[in-house]
């Protein structure tokens, strides 16, 4: 073969596979995104006590696995339980003291009932001595006594009533369970309850432990962070794109994802999720200025949020931090959206296990209600007591004594 054959057929080789490789990107390649700028992240719940106290168990440890509402911390209870033991025994006030304020509603009424027949005899004694007095019959002194008498009763009846009227503005229009003092104890030992509670710190998911920062007997602050929990079931891929790959992509395009713990054994299917608000420079400590004069572009990369299969992660755990490749075809599902125009599909993170706590120790509460109410006003426990009072009219003689006559009191004063 000539060396000019061999030229013609090199080149005509070359430009063929040019030609193809063209087509190639023209069709497919161009479409397609790749990164090794990725990794798997997902949800690190940190475990932070509610209340200070010392570590009296441990019952995990990293890399171990634990159930959602499982036991992993306990602290010192000593102190809450006191407090709790203090709250009951205020409860147990309250409600004896609430029915004391029933009882003496009774007894005030009772007074005041005494008090007007005895005002009403008095008044009866004055007007005799009075008529006796104008006919110069007793001496002024007894005239005097008498008058002193009704008047002395008269203010005794006011202060019973006055004190009858302040009992019942305490226990009026309420039930002695509904009465604010005994809600409030009762809400102070439902606090005290709660705290006791939170001696016990439980695992608000499932995962496993990791970075465990504490040791028994340690004494720790609220708020301190314990240990992390990782769902493994609460994972997703950030791809860090560069800004000019990003084109092209919509939410709802589908992706290839290959971990470096997995290699070839898995590939996982992955979906993209959402598309990142905004570049990693702009949340970094220090974001840079471009009105400093020495900026120098720089092509950024932002992160994409990468959704997988539950499925596969089930088979093919993965771990935070892993290193991942990833591919995306755009041209599919061109009419994704960019940015999102409503909030579903959004993902929503939940855990029971604090509404354990906010139910507080209602059975607690009722049995210390029971045991502290006086028998004979039971019915009272949910029914607002009667409080109405039977009120007796002053006779026609007491209004009359009560009236002091300035003709009459001109008389005693001549007389004297």
């Amino acid at each position: 073969m000539t060396k000019s054959k061999f030229a013609l057929y090199f080149w005509g080789a070359f430009f063929v596979l040019l030609f193809g490789y063209a087509l190639f990107w023209f069709f497919y390649f161009r479409y397609i995104e790749y990164t090794d700028d990725a990794y798997v992240q997902g949800n690190q719940v940190y475990i932070t006590p509610l209340q200070p106290g010392f570590v009296t168990a441990i019952h995990t440890d990293d890399s171990f696995l634990v159930k959602q509402g499982q036991l992993i911390v306990s602290l010192d209870a000593t102190d809450a339980k006191i407090a709790l033991e203090k709250a009951s025994e205020e409860l147990a006030q309250a409600v004896r003291y609430v029915c004391e304020l029933i009882h003496q509603v009774t007894v005030y009424a009772a007074e005041i009932d005494f008090k007007t027949a005895k005002l009403i005899q008095n008044a009866q004694d004055y007007m005799h001595r009075e008529g006796v007095f104008r006919a110069q019959g007793v001496s002024i002194e007894e005239y005097e006594h008498a008058l002193a008498a009704l008047r002395s009763e008269y203010a005794s009846l006011e202060m019973s009533k006055a004190l009858y009227q302040k009992t019942v503005a305490i226990v009026q229009n309420t039930t002695i369970a509904s009465h604010p003092l005994v809600v409030a104890a009762a809400d102070a030992v439902r606090s005290a309850w709660v705290r006791l509670y939170r001696c016990n710190i439980y695992a608000p998911v499932e995962g496993l432990v990791a970075q465990r920062t504490i040791q028994v007997g340690m004494w720790i602050k609220e708020g301190q962070p314990l240990m992390s929990v990782i769902p493994l079931d609460q994972i997703w891929v950030n791809a860090n794109y560069k800004e000019t790959q990003l084109k092209r992509m919509r939410i709802g395009q589908k992706v290839d994802i290959r971990t470096d713990l997995w290699g070839f054994d898995a590939l996982f299917e992955g979906t993209i999720v959402g598309l990142p608000g905004g570049a990693g420079n702009a949340f970094s400590l220090l974001p840079p200025q471009n009105l400093s004069g020495n900026w120098i572009k720089i092509v950024q990369r932002l992160p994409v949020r990468l959704s997988l299969n539950p499925e596969q992660i089930k088979t093919h755990p993965l771990r935070l931090g892993l290193s991942c490749e990833v591919v995306v075809d755009t041209r599919y599902h061109q009419e994704g959206q960019i940015v999102p125009d409503t909030t579903a599909g959004s993902p929503s993170y939940i855990t029971p296990i604090f509404a354990e706590e906010e139910k507080g120790d209602p059975e607690r509460i009722a049995s210390i209600i029971e045991a502290n109410l006086d028998p004979t006003l039971s019915s009272y426990l949910h029914t607002p007591p009667h409080l109405a009072r039977a009120s007796i009219e002053l006779s026609p003689i007491l209004e009359q004594a009560l009236l002091e006559d300035e003709e009459f009191e001109q008389q005693v004063k001549e007389y004297q």
